[in-house]
């Protein structure tokens, strides 16, 4: 089969869609976040249909296109009208199935749902399934993103001093004081306060400026956090930089491997990864790239993970490789690869998704660099490592607290909540019992009722039948009465009628006849 194709498997015995294989595309990334954290369906989550989605993208468009930048709401800020994609060319059935039932289509068609994240996220979506991906939707942490916002953090004045110059030539971001600009400092100011070890770093604000641009700023802050912990950003920020120190290794080393022209090129002009590579995985490019083309690669970061950054700058880098071969001196190197990589992909951004989706780079090699890097922090620098292994498990036991103490207001305020119900069934308990003695009482009520009628309802029965016979016997003596004088009436007429025979006869004598 070809890379990149969808194989069509036959459907389940019982009518659902079939279940695809995972490939090496990153598909495994999803499938794993969907079965070991599978997140349930809530009309929170669910927040647009497909009616929604299919039919009112345009009026999304001429909203957001002629909102105002001062509204005060913080909500996301559409970029759609930067975009060439219409509504035609969306495939809305499909993302629509994804918001409504995110972890039912990325566990049966992974592939399918990367093959649609390489396409993009339609944008007037793309928040919605970010959080999707990550599972950050959390109304606990929304209200906890609210309260901290009323603390006090020792790095708001830096933060401060970073927002002008963090996305100078963007709208949203540009004003002085602006609702960009306040968001942008109230979800960095919220972490630096949730995260006192990390605190601030000002590459936190290069990945907190597209989620602003996707989300309000409360999810912005629960998917960042997401970001942090889940995605293993977090390394790349604290103060000695462990993870980033790690990034760093494995770039090099894979470098090595995949192109080892151009690393035997910056070895000789002495371009170390930490003189530009280090922007790269701590800014995911939003540094120097069009906003616009870090949704894409954020696209994938949510469906792939960190490590999908490295093969975006591997393809990068091999896109450019004749032009960095040709550049023979220290600074045009890192002014090329600070400014000048992006340039071949510029009027083609589907390219670099396919370009970097075809650099295959193995988990379990991701894994041995890992082990490679921490033995040799081992060798040289093991205090470094003691306290890096000291702080993980503070913040285990701190995230550990957090999660006990967020238990425990869960089964509190469910405590409550049965107790409210427990009174309540009580309460219905006791008025239907008394609606039970009230029926009953009706109940007997209307049997004494219905008694009554019925004894008096047998007597004037009675007295009627009894009325009816006695009116019948003196209708049937009446009635014999009457025959009798029929009969005597008859015998009456039947003698005069032989008196009269006889009198004609005798008459009949006179006259001689």
């Amino acid at each position: 089969m070809n890379e990149g194709t969808t194989a069509t498997a036959e459907p389940r015995p019982d009518g659902t869609p079939p279940i695809e294989e995972p490939l090496d595309d990153g598909s495994d990334f999803i499938l794993a976040r969907v079965q070991t954290n599978p997140s349930p369906q809530s009309p929170q989550t669910a927040r647009f249909t497909l009616g929604y989605l299919a039919s009112g993208l345009r009026k999304i468009v001429t909203q957001t296109q002629s909102a105002s930048l001062s509204s005060p709401s913080h909500q996301p800020v559409s970029h759609m009208d930067d975009q060439d994609d219409s509504a035609e060319n969306i495939d809305w059935q499909f993302w629509g199935s994804i918001v409504n039932s995110y972890d039912e289509v990325a566990r049966r068609q992974p592939r399918l749902l990367t093959k649609k994240l390489m396409q993009g996220i339609p944008d007037a979506v793309r928040g919605t399934v970010w959080m999707l991906m990550c599972k950050a939707k959390n109304e606990d942490m929304e209200n906890t993103y609210r309260a901290i916002l009323t603390r006090d953090s020792s790095h708001e004045k830096a933060i401060i001093r970073d927002l002008d110059r963090t996305f100078p030539k963007h709208k949203h971001f540009a004003d002085k004081g602006g609702p960009g600009q306040e968001s942008l400092l109230h979800v960095i100011k919220a972490y630096s306060v949730w995260d006192t070890e990390v605190g601030y770093c000002q590459g936190i604000a290069f990945i907190t400026g597209p989620l602003l641009l996707n989300m309000p700023d409360e999810e912005a802050f629960c998917v960042l956090v997401k970001l942090m912990n889940d995605y293993n950003f977090r390394e790349l920020y604290t103060p000695n930089m462990i993870g980033l120190q790690l990034r760093l290794f494995q770039f090099e080393r894979l470098l090595k491997d995949l192109f080892p022209a151009i690393s035997k090129h910056f070895d000789t002009h002495d371009i170390k990864g930490t003189m530009y590579a280090s922007q790269w995985f701590m800014t995911v490019f939003a540094y120097r790239f069009p906003l616009e083309i870090v949704f894409r690669i954020m696209d994938m970061i949510f469906a792939q993970g960190l490590e999908s950054i490295f093969r975006f700058a591997f393809a990068l880098l091999k896109k450019n490789q004749d032009q960095i071969l040709q550049l023979n001196d220290m600074q045009s190197l890192l002014d090329f690869l600070k400014t000048g990589l992006f340039d071949p992909y510029v009027d083609n951004v589907d390219a670099l998704m396919q370009d970097a989706a075809a650099i295959k780079i193995s988990k379990s090699k991701f894994d041995k660099l890992a082990v490679e890097h921490v033995e040799e922090l081992r060798k040289n620098n093991p205090d470094l490592l003691s306290g890096d292994a000291l702080r993980a498990e503070n913040r285990r036991l701190a995230a550990a607290l957090r999660k006990a103490e967020e238990s425990y207001e869960t089964l509190n305020r469910e405590h409550i909540q049965l107790v409210k119900e427990h009174i309540e069934l009580r309460t219905l308990k006791e008025r239907a019992t008394q609606k039970v003695e009230e029926h009953e009482i009706t109940v007997e009520g209307l049997k004494s009722v219905l008694s009554s009628e019925r004894r008096e309802a047998e007597e004037q029965v009675k007295e009627e039948m009894d009325r009816l016979a006695q009116k019948n016997y003196k209708l049937t003596m009446k009635n014999e009465e009457l025959q009798d004088t029929v009969d005597r009436v008859e015998g009456i007429v039947l003698a005069q009628n032989a008196r009269l025979k006889e009198l004609e006869a005798v008459v009949n004598t006179l006259r001689g006849n």
